[in-house]
């Protein structure tokens, strides 16, 4: 019988930001008179800022802590399945009932195995949505406190990292209409000031 050997393994649990879809927009025409007072805007790079907090940094640990444990398990499994792989080809020709039992177990084992691994997998996607989403309701808190404390009037989400890839007409037009930050000039960034307040409020917190 051919040796079969089954790959039992999650992937890593770093976080990451994906990139946001892209939509079009329309363009309205604009009173210049309305524009009483010139607007003051800052920019915040969104990933980096999510990367640099110390709390995803602590939930990522506890993440990966869990996901050990689920590989462990995972390991053990594939370790019973070599077991019984190894009995089953040193098992003699003739005795079909001890090979057939032994087909049967791996079979058995196996099919646990893999459906085990799917189900591990979604948790972990599952528990990254659940980091992600309420740092990011933190980060839109301390972006407006840090905007209303610095008198800017619109903070906008810095996409500036996004490149046009050289692919297909419709996936470079794709990414064109998703880009929204043509230029700005890096003093409008204040993301490392949002990043600040996120992890003072954080060390305070766990005090």
């Amino acid at each position: 019988m051919t040796r079969q050997t089954l790959k039992l393994a999650l992937i890593s649990a770093s976080i990451a930001v994906v990139a946001l879809a892209g939509w079009r927009a329309g363009a309205g025409s604009v009173d210049a008179t309305s524009l009483a007072q010139p607007t003051t805007v800052a920019i915040v790079d969104v990933e980096r800022a999510l990367n640099k907090l110390t709390e995803l940094t602590d939930m990522n640990k506890k993440l990966e802590d869990r996901v050990k444990v689920r590989q462990a398990d995972l390991d053990q499994l594939r370790k019973q399945l070599e077991d019984l792989q190894e009995k089953l080809d040193s098992a003699p020709e003739n005795d079909l009932e001890g090979r057939r039992t032994l087909r049967a177990q791996i079979y058995e084992l196996r099919e646990t195995a893999t459906a085990r691994t799917k189900a591990y997998q979604s948790l972990i996607n599952i528990e990254k949505g659940e980091i992600i989403r309420p740092l990011y309701l933190k980060l839109t808190d301390a972006i407006k406190e840090t905007a209303q404390k610095q008198g800017y009037d619109l903070v906008l989400f810095d996409d500036r990292s996004l490149q046009v890839p050289a692919d297909t007409e419709s996936i470079v037009n794709q990414a064109i209409q998703a880009k929204r930050l043509l230029f700005a000039n890096d003093a409008l960034d204040i993301t490392d000031q949002v990043v600040t307040l996120m992890n003072n409020k954080y060390g305070v917190a766990g005090k």
